[in-house]
């Protein structure tokens, strides 16, 4: 996405990819109207974008923490396994923590377990909002800098809510006064890598098809294996990659976004699978942060749409009864672990 880049692998040009949009992050911040309709149009159509981060000082300076952060990231994800298993998060009960390869629920007629580990460090142990639990050396050495990163990205997740709120006709405010950064939440850092398979296990799986539980994913991969389903009538549901571009982050919306907009906003559904081409010769990392509501805050639709019949959030919890968002994570996250 920046100088890393020019050393990787070139993304193949004979694979089938979605050409999601692309969004300028410069005119975003100066809500121009074309750039916020052209986001509006995307967020209903694939539930993802492309994020220019090139054309403003905000932006490169995200990058810049991106990259930066991959590279220490990378030494707390190649420690021993038995060390990383020290800070496991519990399957089903925990969020934050180690999460090794093969503890994500299985999905699909050909249901192969998930080769990716991660990390997940919880935005209030970062900020001090709760108290923390603990983690590995090589991330509290490096505290203020994930500190700096996930305020950043959860600036840009409130600017992409604020966008999306005035465009649907909705007070600018309605979608960021259920992300408060100094309210707590599910919102986290991860760091992920998916370990290239061997040539006795090429018929891997990297993350299962899924949907994302919050509000705004914001994602900075440099490598291939990132799939969506395709919405053109002619491949309708066909699964292809989105391609890395440097200098962008990747955008999508999650789950709760369709529960406050009551189906007007689309949360895309993807899986990772192993990297196209050359690049499948690597490991793949991925640094990603979740902006998620706050824990208090009711999963129903914004007053605007409560009155109308409402739209279920495809085969997810919550339709018995309205949940708090601190109850809502917490059963979608048991329910994926199963």
């Amino acid at each position: 996405m920046g100088s890393l880049d020019n050393t990787l692998p070139p993304f193949p040009e004979n694979v089938p990819i979605v050409p999601i949009a692309r969004i300028s992050h410069t005119k975003l911040a100066s809500s121009d109207k074309d750039e916020m309709k052209k986001m509006l149009k995307a967020a209903q159509a694939d539930g993802f974008f492309y994020l220019d981060l090139t054309d403003s000082a905000v932006g490169q300076a995200l990058l810049h923490e991106a990259e930066n952060g991959l590279r220490f990231w990378k030494e707390t994800l190649n420690l021993p396994l038995s060390h990383k298993m020290e800070y496991l998060a519990e399957k089903g009960k925990e969020m934050f923590g180690y999460k090794p390869a093969g503890a994500v629920k299985k999905t699909g007629i050909n249901a192969r377990p998930d080769t990716t580990e991660f990390f997940n460090i919880a935005k209030d142990h970062l900020l001090g909002n709760s108290e923390s639990r603990t983690y590995p050396a090589q991330v509290t050495q490096h505290w203020e800098e994930i500190q700096g990163f996930a305020k950043d990205c959860h600036s840009l997740g409130l600017l992409v809510l604020r966008n999306l709120a005035i465009q649907l006709d909705l007070p600018s405010e309605e979608f960021v006064d259920r992300s408060k950064i100094d309210r707590l939440s599910g919102d986290h850092v991860r760091m992920t890598k998916m370990t290239a398979p061997d040539s006795l296990h090429v018929n891997t799986i990297g993350l299962p098809s899924h949907t994302d539980f919050g509000t705004v994913t914001v994602l900075f991969n440099w490598l291939g294996g990132l799939q969506i389903q395709s919405h053109e009538p002619a491949k309708q549901g066909e699964w292809a990659y989105v391609k890395p571009l440097p200098g962008h982050a990747i955008i999508n919306l999650g789950d709760a976004m369709v529960k406050f907009s009551n189906g007007r906003l689309k949360s895309g559904k993807h899986r990772v699978v192993p990297l196209p081409g050359a690049q499948g010769r690597l490991d793949r990392y991925s640094l990603v942060y979740f902006l998620r509501p706050t824990d208090e805050v009711l999963m129903e639709p914004v007053e605007k749409y409560r009155d109308e019949s409402i739209v279920s959030v495809g085969g997810k919890v919550g339709e018995e009864r309205v949940y708090s968002a601190g109850e809502w994570m917490a059963r979608r996250l048991k329910q994926m672990s199963k």
